[in-house]
């Protein structure tokens, strides 16, 4: 690689919540405002990101796993199954494992 030329990196949260740079781009988005995260191509989120309040709250995981363990939940437009899944979860905890 070209000395002069710099990697770009991305600012993505760890499972703490606490943001790190990773030379790989996010697979997800996030709000964290609202604790949800979803694709990189929602539809809900895209149409809110002309919104400069928005934009202060998007955060970005590595995967599915990092989102949950930093205490997010599923987006229910653009991932409606895994949005059941914690809905059903949230209605009835004593169905966990």
């Amino acid at each position: 690689m070209d000395q002069g030329k710099r990697m770009k990196l991305y600012k993505l949260l760890n499972s703490d919540g606490e943001v790190y740079e990773s030379a790989e781009k996010g697979q997800l988005g996030g709000n964290s405002r609202e604790k949800i995260y979803g694709t990189l191509d929602c539809t809900a989120a895209n149409n809110a990101l002309g919104n400069n309040i928005y934009e202060n709250y998007r955060v970005f995981f590595a995967n599915e796993s990092v989102a949950i363990a930093a205490g997010y939940r599923p987006c229910g437009r653009c991932l409606k199954s895994e949005y059941k899944k914690w809905k059903e979860s949230q209605e009835h905890p004593e169905l966990q494992g």
